[in-house]
């Protein structure tokens, strides 16, 4: 059916006509000016609410009819077409324009969607108290500096149209729900790459954590606590899953469990450190480095490898640039996550990225400025597991990064070490054994899974700190850094504070049952001292 009655109609007056004729459908003949019309259904312009300008268009194209003085109904000859257009342009209208979608293109900020919403609600009010069609361009812009917002918003809006021109210097915004702002407005963001992570990955990410928290029903919390009582069931099941190399899959499980980013204090009530803490794996490509970070935390139905880490806050991050990564961790502000980085080497491509990665490790605030764009400052609780590749040659290693300053990101995280050795390579081989011949049973991961999850909400809706005695922490201290002289290897005493933050984390397994304050284990502590004495045995033999 093709258009003839409204063509040429801009979508306001679309929307005029629509409203009329839904008014007329609700009253029909009881309506009170019946009795002047000939079909049984009037109005006058204030009851269905239509201004003398559109009143006066739609009487000069035929549409409406004055049946008597001020009393009006739509042209009876033209009403069953003008269902039939309604109807049709309804359904255009959908297929044609998104709104959803013309705001993503249009907006590039904070700020545009703010401007945006001020320029919503100025039309509604426009809209009740006079009778105009539109409003001038020139107040469009005095709103939208008011806003703080670039110009060439306007622009955008016109070309996403959701800004169009109804008369001679005259133009109305779309109307969409204000809603659709909600996921621009929820955070200050300074880019649309920004804007598009949030509505797109931080959001859903939320709700998928969100909806298993409260789908969790008392049984299913009981059965998950039986199954994971502490940390050495976890020990226990990576020794099944990964034979010798057990450490490789336990250390990437200890990290999430770390995220809630619980404080550790003496038993003198002074702060020592945090849970929270980044992770590198780095060595030579085939070492098992993906397998034990990516493939284990969220899994690799491919290789039929289920999923083991945190749910809804656990963060793919292959294929950006460092410049990308730096502008969507904005969006990550009040949504802390785990972020998985492989081929890590590849950030540091880019001049000056190894400060702003410090910062973000730091948990700092950092900013980026660039001919195109600016990020104003922000600060992110997010944490880190990379990978990348190193050289080595006669049972020595160095890494593939050039930069002088990388030894400052090493130093902000537990590194491993993986070479190459005949040894390793056996294991890994004797573990794709397994695997295939279904020798390999995956009997905690999805109780594991649920329990790291879990976890990461009682510690944040339970504040809770984890206690080492002074003389605990003397004692491990000691010990690493006689494992380091013994070793001749150049670190930093942090390396005691990672020892600790494993050692926390490790507790934060069973502590889950009675959040509060909870105690590092003598167990715990040993634990971590084997993470960190590889760590240092491997650095011992970095070239």
């Amino acid at each position: 059916m093709r258009v003839s009655i409204m063509k040429g109609m801009n979508e306001r007056m679309v929307a005029v006509v629509k409203s009329i004729y839904a008014y007329e459908e609700k009253y029909g003949a009881m309506n009170y000016h019946s009795k002047k019309s000939s079909n049984g259904i009037a109005w006058k312009p204030g009851d269905a609410g239509v201004s003398r300008k559109d009143l006066a268009y739609l009487l000069n194209r035929g549409i409406v009819e004055e049946i008597a003085s001020g009393v009006y109904h739509i042209a009876p000859k033209l009403r069953g077409a003008l269902a039939g257009e309604l109807e049709m342009l309804d359904a255009e209208l959908e297929v044609k324009f998104s709104a959803d979608k013309a705001i993503e293109y249009a907006l590039h900020g904070n700020m545009d969607a703010r401007a945006l919403l001020d320029l919503l609600k100025f039309q509604k009010k426009w809209s009740a108290m006079y009778d105009d069609i539109g409003w001038k361009l020139s107040k469009a812009k005095e709103i939208i500096i008011n806003a703080g917002a670039d110009l060439t918003l306007l622009n955008r809006l016109r070309e996403a149209g959701l800004v169009y021109q109804v008369a001679d210097d005259e133009y109305l915004l779309r109307e969409f729900p204000e809603e659709l702002l909600s996921a621009y407005l929820e955070g200050s963001f300074s880019t649309q790459d920004a804007v598009f992570e949030y509505r797109n990955i931080v959001m859903p990410m939320k709700q998928q954590f969100l909806s298993f928290i409260s789908s969790l029903s008392s049984e299913d919390i009981d059965e998950m606590l039986a199954q994971v009582r502490d940390v050495w069931d976890i020990v226990n099941y990576t020794k099944h899953v990964m034979g010798s190399l057990y450490m490789d899959a336990l250390l990437p499980v200890l990290q999430q469990y770390g995220m809630a980013d619980v404080p550790v204090f003496s038993t003198e009530g002074r702060k020592i450190t945090q849970t929270g803490f980044s992770l590198a794996y780095f060595g030579e490509p085939g070492t098992g480095k993906t397998f034990t970070t990516d493939d284990f935390l969220r899994g690799n139905e491919k290789n039929g490898i289920p999923a083991h880490g945190i749910i809804g806050r656990l963060r793919y991050g292959e294929g950006m640039t460092p410049k990308k990564f730096i502008a969507i961790l904005e969006a990550y502000q009040n949504y802390p996550v785990d972020w998985i980085i492989p081929e890590f080497n590849d950030f540091f491509r880019y001049r000056g990225m190894v400060e702003k990665l410090k910062l973000v490790m730091e948990q700092r605030e950092v900013s980026d400025e660039t001919k195109k764009e600016v990020i104003k400052p922000y600060r992110v609780r997010s944490f880190f597991i990379v990978n990348y590749n190193t050289r080595s040659s006669g049972g020595r290693w160095n890494v593939t990064i050039e930069d002088p300053n990388f030894n400052a990101i090493e130093d902000r995280m537990i590194c491993k070490v993986f070479v190459n050795s005949e040894e390793r390579e056996k294991a890994i081989y004797e573990n794709m054994v397994r695997r295939v011949s279904g020798d390999i049973e995956w009997y905690l991961s999805k109780y594991l899974r649920m329990h790291i999850t879990y976890a990461y909400h009682v510690f944040h809706e339970n504040p809770s700190r984890v206690v080492l005695s002074t003389s605990d922490f003397v004692d491990f201290g000691n010990k690493v850094r006689e494992i380091r002289r013994k070793l001749n290897v150049n670190v930093s005493n942090r390396v005691i504070l990672k020892g600790i933050q494993i050692a926390g984390s490790a507790a934060l397994v069973g502590g889950v049952r009675e959040p509060g304050e909870i105690r590092i284990s003598s167990r715990d502590l040993e634990l971590a001292l084997e993470f960190i004495r590889e760590e240092l045995n491997t650095r011992a033999k970095k070239k």
